[in-house]
């Protein structure tokens, strides 16, 4: 009986920790999935800001983008800040946020010249 408990001790001590380890994983995978279509969102709005033709570049300095229709339902934004670096050298800064943890996920600054 005592060798039957002792097994029994040693089954759910791998059995827990084994479930710890899954548990562990899926919040992994979950946090990486979020940040992989936070990067994704990221791109999609420089791409769409270099897609814009030089002068208007000025007109984005202080915008913010969403990833959904309205701020309420969106879990990222994107905080844009344009300014004039040099000569015909435009300067563009986009800083992509998690609305729901408020934390800063990437930054990416480029610079546009007039061609």
């Amino acid at each position: 009986m005592l060798e039957v408990s002792i097994a029994l001790l040693i089954v759910c001590s791998v059995l827990t920790a084994s479930a710890s380890a899954f548990l562990t994983n899926i919040s992994a995978v979950s946090s990486a999935q979020r940040r992989s279509r936070a990067t994704l969102f990221l791109e999609t709005v420089l791409e769409d800001l270099s897609a814009q033709d030089y002068d208007n570049l000025a007109a984005f300095d202080g915008n913010q983008v969403f990833d959904q229709a309205t701020l309420a339902r969106s879990s990222y934004t994107v905080d844009l800040t344009v300014f004039l670096a040099a000569v015909d050298l435009m300067q563009v800064r986009a800083v992509l946020t998690d609305r729901r943890t408020n934390l800063e996920v990437g930054r990416v600054t480029t610079l546009r010249s007039r061609r």
